[in-house]
């Protein structure tokens, strides 16, 4: 897969337009999409969910950027695109472009953060635009990409785009895992055999005195 006329064209501004503090903040932003850091942030809210007694946030936090991490694997197998020339480059990688794992995995991994620390702290609920700050930080990091020349701006694009949706997926599928045992309960709990009193009723009927 070739980029795009317009990813040749941002790339020329951008290189363009280099030029210091802009170039070391670039390298500091690009650090928290690292896979490392993901992983450290994935450790911690798998820690705060477990200590809050949200087993079901802490499966969520860890099988959602597991799986979002092998996607990513697969779409920069199944794309094989190149990266940009290596003298556009500010720092040394490796592998296939499409999509930016940087861009993806960062929307991904700080996307269920937000919602783990929202679901878990009322103060964060009462304060939410605190978290403004996670998605903010998801475009930096995308934007230190292209900045720093190791993609495309498609590549951060679709990122961000595969982010949301596997996003997405993950907490529609949570949703679904823990609303469905206690749809289950509340079905055993009032579903009654019809023409015969229930449990309680029962009770009610053999404790009254007689008349």
């Amino acid at each position: 897969m070739r980029q795009f006329h317009i990813d040749d064209q941002i790339t020329e501004w951008v290189v363009d337009s280099r030029h210091e503090p802009l170039t070391s903040m670039m390298h500091m932003v690009t650090v928290f999409g690292d896979t490392l850091t993901l992983t450290l942030v994935c450790i911690g809210v798998f820690v705060i969910a477990w200590l809050a007694n949200r087993i079901d946030l802490a499966a969520m936090i860890v099988v959602g950027s597991l799986s979002g991490y092998v996607l990513m694997r697969i779409l920069k197998l199944v794309f094989s695109r190149d990266r940009p020339p290596i003298d556009d480059r500010l720092i040394d990688v490796g592998g296939s472009s499409f999509p930016s794992g940087h861009a993806m995995l960062g929307t991904i991994v700080f996307g269920l953060t937000a919602v783990v620390v929202f679901r878990v702290y009322p103060r964060v609920r009462e304060r939410a635009a605190a978290l403004l700050w996670l998605p903010i930080l998801v475009l930096l990091i995308g934007v230190s990409r292209v900045y720093l020349g190791v993609h495309w701006a498609s590549d951060v694009l679709f990122g961000w785009v595969f982010g949301v949706v596997w996003l997405g997926v993950c907490l529609f599928g949570h949703t679904q895992i823990v609303r469905r045992p206690a749809l289950l309960r509340m079905g055993t709990k009032h579903v009654t055999t019809p023409g015969r009193p229930s449990a309680a009723q029962r009770g009610d009927q053999g404790t009254s005195s007689p008349s």
